[in-house]
């Protein structure tokens, strides 16, 4: 099981498409929108045509980038 983004609990199984539990996803998108991402989320996975990606990791690769680039410590920067 992985953690779901919004509440942080333990409830999304491995292979699903979605980083978030079905509570949270009806909560913050209703049961029609909800259904509507799991059938083209789950499609494009099974087309191979879905991206995961790890935004944290690239804000923090192009945020070091300027930083060198303008000779400004992390520090300055407040980016810790």
């Amino acid at each position: 099981m992985r953690k779901c983004i919004y509440c942080g609990k333990e409830k999304v199984h491995e292979d699903a498409v979605m980083d978030f539990c079905d509570d949270c996803g009806l909560k913050v998108w209703g049961p029609k929108m909800l259904a509507t991402l799991k059938t083209n989320y789950t499609k494009a996975r099974d087309e191979d045509d879905l991206v995961h990606m790890d935004t944290s990791a690239t804000l923090k690769m192009l945020r070091s980038d300027v930083t060198a680039r303008e000779g400004i410590s992390a520090r300055e920067r407040k980016i810790v």
